[in-house]
């Protein structure tokens, strides 16, 4: 039993290395590695409605942790496993539900590069102006050029 422990706890030990380092990581450890394996929430990308569907589903389940916690891991999901979206081609539909922006949000961003053509970096991104910085800061993994 004592060597099934510690093969359990290497393995854990394991699996959270290969998790991007960030502050709400601890969070999502507590919260999501008694009932997952991490191994297979990195293998998949989804949208911010979608994790914050799916981690609101297993707090009702059982999941424990203040709702600042659940909003952090809800954000560390999303920016580390979020669904890529290209700033250049995506439709507005595409956009707002991949990355969470509002329909304003979207409207400048469309508009600007209808008017400007293409946007080539992350830098040209945050100069657009009507975007949120946090969101955009947020969204900075998911956003392909």
């Amino acid at each position: 039993m004592r060597i099934l422990l510690l093969a359990i706890f290497a393995l854990t030990l394991t699996a959270q290395d290969i998790l991007p380092e960030a502050k709400e990581k601890e969070t999502f450890v507590k919260m999501c590695s008694n009932c997952h394996a991490i191994e297979r929430v990195v293998k998949v990308r989804f949208s911010k409605k979608f994790w914050a569907s799916t981690v609101d589903d297993m707090v009702s389940r059982g999941a424990e942790g203040t709702e600042e916690e659940v909003e952090s891991v809800i954000n560390y999901l999303t920016r580390y496993f979020g669904k890529p979206v290209n700033i250049n081609t995506a439709t507005a539909k595409q956009i707002e539900a991949g990355l969470s922006f509002k329909p304003a949000e979207v409207e400048a961003l469309i508009k600007h590069r209808t008017d400007n053509g293409p946007i080539k970096t992350f830098e040209d991104l945050t100069k657009i102006a009507g975007l949120n910085a946090k969101l955009l800061d947020e969204q900075k993994n998911n956003i392909q050029f």
